[in-house]
């Protein structure tokens, strides 16, 4: 009897195994609707070109009034007629090094803090609204650490993936490359989970 409850186990640990990997990459490739928000946020990463191509068609559709780089530090304004971009001195203003921002926590990836920086320059200008753009599979983790560092009750956010990135969702469609990105991804959201949960961690207000 205990062998045969043994097998059971067994047996729906691996089912459980099996559901895990179908649709391991389709819970990360999250994105959500949208509209003209306040700004346009570009995460870094190796595939940047492709999130900058995206966020360009957004600027050009008029989807925003800025357009922010956090990983270097450059915002720029679009302008509404011609939907050209004006870059923003903000770095060199007085007032931006002492706007009041939390400090960072204890342990952090790059993400998080580009996602801190994002916000400390929209709490700069005045913006409550954003875009943030990146790769299919870092949206999940984008939108995890983006409730954590925006009070969300406060203004609107939006979640767009680039469309110029493969990034498929069924498993056996991956390569060993995406396969990759997928399980980074994973090991980086429990890193973001464990982290923030030990370390002490204050959020930016607007």
């Amino acid at each position: 009897m205990k062998r045969h409850r043994r097998l059971i186990i067994l047996f729906c640990f691996l089912l459980l195994l099996v559901f895990i990997a179908l649709n391991a990459p389709g819970f990360l490739l999250y994105s959500s609707d949208y509209k003209k928000t306040d700004a346009i946020i570009i995460l870094l990463g190796p595939d940047f070109k492709a999130r900058q191509k995206e966020a360009n068609a957004l600027s050009k559709r008029g989807m925003a009034d800025y357009l922010i780089i956090p990983a270097y530090h450059k915002a720029y304004g679009i302008l509404a007629e011609s939907k050209e971009k004006k870059l923003i001195p903000y770095l060199n203003s007085p007032g931006f090094n002492n706007n009041k921002v939390s400090s960072y926590p204890t342990f952090y990836e790059d993400t998080h803090i580009e996602i801190i920086e994002a916000q400390k320059v929209m709490s700069f200008l005045g913006l409550t609204s954003a875009i943030f753009v990146s790769s299919p599979y870092h949206m999940r983790r984008v939108k995890l650490i983006a409730g954590k560092v925006f009070d969300v009750g406060k203004g609107d956010l939006y979640f767009v993936p680039t469309r110029y990135e493969k990034a498929p969702k069924n498993f056996w469609e991956l390569s060993s490359v995406e396969w990759r990105k997928v399980r980074r991804e994973y090991s980086k959201i429990i890193w973001f989970y464990l982290y923030t949960t030990w370390s002490q961690y204050h959020r930016v207000d607007s």
